[in-house]
């Protein structure tokens, strides 16, 4: 059985859920793990929806429906089980034209329901989260308007197949799409260092009051 990235703050709530048989509240998670409980249910959406936790009423407190409570089911398989062969098929058949759209759908769908996304800042978060739970190490920028992308799990088959970063690309750019917020993916700069991509972002809420450039002569 895989295990999902420990990187991840999906990764990490599954951990917690994995590691006893008990049942948790969204509250208790939030007091095991550090995480908000808004963070806490949209995790929960895509680890219920993806078969990996099991939600059932708790016990009743006073008046009103009990809450919810969460426990780890029998198969946690971690996504990127099924994503690897996911891309092992697709590159048997990698003369299809439009392989790095329909592959990234596909991967998007197996997480589950893409969580959406309140703010610009949000919707990267999530998208980070997400490159996490398919093995990658991910970290955004400062300002949120890039993501350096690391830990390949195909890197060595990359060299063969370039085609595996055109779906990595569009794996992203449909998380971010799925946000419902104004954030794209521009342009993916692959390997700027061994191993480490960048992912360029596009974000119409973040642009400089004004910029100062630098010429040559200014130099000498």
């Amino acid at each position: 059985m895989g295990a999902i990235k420990p990187s991840s703050s999906r990764a990490q709530l599954l951990a917690t859920l994995q590691a006893t048989d008990a049942e948790f509240s969204i509250e208790n998670l939030s007091l095991e793990t550090g995480l908000h409980v808004n963070t806490i249910r949209a995790h929960l959406d895509v680890l219920v929806a993806g078969g990996h936790v099991v939600r059932s009423h708790g016990e009743p407190k006073g008046r009103g429906r009990p809450p919810f409570a969460f426990r780890a089911s029998g198969d946690s398989r971690s996504p990127f089980d099924d994503l690897a062969r996911t891309l092992t098929d697709a590159l048997d058949v990698a003369q299809q034209p439009d392989l790095a759209h329909s592959t990234a759908a596909v991967w998007a769908k197996k997480l589950g329901p893409l969580p959406t996304a309140d703010t610009p800042d949000e919707a990267v978060e999530h998208a980070v989260d997400a490159l996490r739970t398919v093995g990658f190490t991910a970290e955004a920028s400062t300002l949120g308007d890039s993501i350096t992308i690391g830990t390949c799990p195909y890197a060595s088959l990359i060299a063969e197949h370039p085609v595996i970063c055109d779906i990595h690309t569009e794996f992203l750019a449909t998380m971010l799409n799925a946000s419902g917020q104004d954030v794209g993916v521009e342009a993916m700069d692959v390997w700027v260092k061994p191993t480490l991509c960048r992912a360029r972002l596009t974000r119409p809420d973040i642009s400089p009051t004004r910029s100062i450039t630098v010429s040559p002569a200014d130099l000498t």
